[in-house]
């Protein structure tokens, strides 16, 4: 029942009681209008709910924050079309829910449109995040109202929950190029499967002998067998991936947001270079260890959608103890812990990596470079 529904019947009693006490034609005209008026407006609005649609999409899933202190605005749209020639829409309601999981926001909200007869209209739902994370909008229903407000209809409920990353700005950092950026790519144990290159310790196709090869391409074995020349390609070595492991230990909010930004500044940092990147946490809502390797940037997007279902933790050794239960035991040469937690490189030796750097995202104005 809406609030003009019940101001309808006061009126309508004041009315009743007046023409009962009066007993003149134009009190007993009035009821009469009264009493008419709403069949007259569920009329109109059965029209104007034939004639509506509405529809819910997201057009950006990223919203980067202007700054740490100032909310993200994670936004989706509510598309509505009324194609009805003679009847506008005054008045609808779009019933609104979020939850930011990683930062544990979550609220409601009531977003009010118009559509005018035979137009489109698209209305721009906002909604602050003062954190990073994922935050799942959902529009619940949408509801038109008569021109008096007497009565509401639905026009649709429980929409497709839209996903929006909220995402912490840019900030500077400065990695040592010498220790983690391949440029020759000598050593690296990855080879690309779509690429030709000059590699000859990883063979990347066999091929009939053309004019111009080298002799020292020649597999012989495969030509004594098939009786003509045939030539090997060598495979295209990949930069070897940088081991990162995030430590989602964090007091706050603020502080889990510093480990966002240092996580999406670096990994962006490296993106740049052409250096790709090992990702390693410990998701605490499943209990497992997640790797992801990240070279380009929609993967790491990717990343952070898996990354923002696991929750902040205070116990600064939950990564390490879950790694040393995880892991088979295979050292790795190098790699980077990003923390907003207090660590030393002897109380992280259980993660058996040969150089471990500490990359400690508290730290305002440090450059990380060795």
């Amino acid at each position: 029942m809406t609030i003009g529904t019940i101001i309808y019947l006061l009126i309508l009693i004041l009315g009743f009681l007046v023409s009962v006490f009066c007993l003149q034609y134009g009190a007993v005209a009035v009821v009469g209008t009264l009493i008419v008026v709403p069949f007259f407006m569920i009329f109109f609005l059965i029209l104007m709910r034939l004639h509506i649609n509405a529809q819910v999409e997201c057009k950006n899933p990223v919203a980067e924050k202007d700054s740490m202190e100032k909310p993200g605005r994670a936004s989706i749209i509510l598309s509505l079309e009324n194609t009805s020639k003679w009847l506008p829409v005054t008045k609808g309601i779009a019933w609104v829910k979020y939850h930011n999981f990683f930062s544990g926001e979550s609220g409601k909200m009531k977003v009010r449109f118009s559509v005018d007869n035979g137009k489109k209209r698209s209305r721009r739902i906002v909604v602050p995040m003062q954190h990073c994370g994922n935050v799942s909008i959902r529009v619940e229903k949408v509801k038109i109202y008569d021109y008096l407000n007497f009565f509401a209809a639905t026009v649709g409920k429980n929409y497709e929950v839209q996903d929006v990353l909220v995402m912490p700005p840019l900030t500077e950092v400065y990695l040592g190029k010498k220790r983690w950026y391949n440029e020759t790519n000598e050593d690296s144990d990855r080879f690309s499967i779509y690429k030709k290159g000059d590699d000859p310790s990883e063979i990347f196709d066999v091929r009939d002998f053309k004019d111009g090869d080298r002799f020292q391409q020649i597999h012989w074995k495969l030509s004594s067998k098939t009786g003509h020349y045939m030539v090997k390609e060598g495979s295209l070595p990949l930069a070897k991936a940088v081991h990162i492991f995030i430590d989602l230990s964090a007091r706050d909010g603020e502080e889990a947001d510093l480990l966002i930004q240092g996580v999406y500044s670096v990994a962006m940092e490296f993106l740049s270079q052409g250096v790709p990147q090992h990702f390693i946490w410990y998701d605490n809502v499943n209990e497992l260890i997640q790797e992801q390797l990240i070279e380009q940037e929609e993967e790491l997007f990717w990343m952070f959608e898996d990354l923002f279902q696991c929750k902040i933790t205070r116990d600064t050794q939950e990564l390490l103890k879950a790694y040393i239960e995880w892991e088979s035991g295979k050292e790795k040469e190098s790699g980077l812990y990003l923390t907003v937690s207090d660590h030393d490189t002897v109380e992280l030796e259980g993660l058996e990596v040969r150089e471990l750097q500490i990359m400690d995202l508290r730290r305002d104005g440090d450059t990380y470079e060795e």
